[in-house]
């Protein structure tokens, strides 16, 4: 498969060093998936394959889209550097899923 190539911001990337975060309507970011396999064997190159890949069901895609989430295309480096996916998002209220990540259980049982 050839390598599949993005532009973000002018610059031109493999796609395989990219990734989809996904935003709350508060800015707030609650996921992420990498865009491409190295290896070929997934690729999400657009904005709709990435959210069926996050969420398979058309109701609740529509519904999320409604609601004000969104789906930004980053580098990985630009990931590491701007977006902390360890931090739970405060403006959720009670316990969640998607929000609260292993990273952040761990780090408050370390507290």
């Amino acid at each position: 498969m050839p390598e599949l190539l993005v532009r973000i911001c002018e610059d031109t990337h493999p796609l395989h060093d990219c990734c989809w975060v996904e935003w709350a309507p508060c800015g707030c970011a609650v996921s992420v998936i990498v865009a491409a396999m190295e290896d070929g064997a997934r690729a999400l190159p657009t904005e709709d394959d990435a959210r069926r890949h996050l969420e398979p069901h058309k109701r609740e895609r529509d519904k999320q889209i409604r609601q004000g989430y969104r789906l930004e295309l980053m580098t990985m480096d630009r990931y590491r550097a701007e977006v902390d996916l360890a931090i739970r998002c405060p403006h959720l209220k009670g316990p969640t899923s998607q929000q609260t990540l292993d990273a952040a259980a761990a780090a408050e049982s370390t507290r």
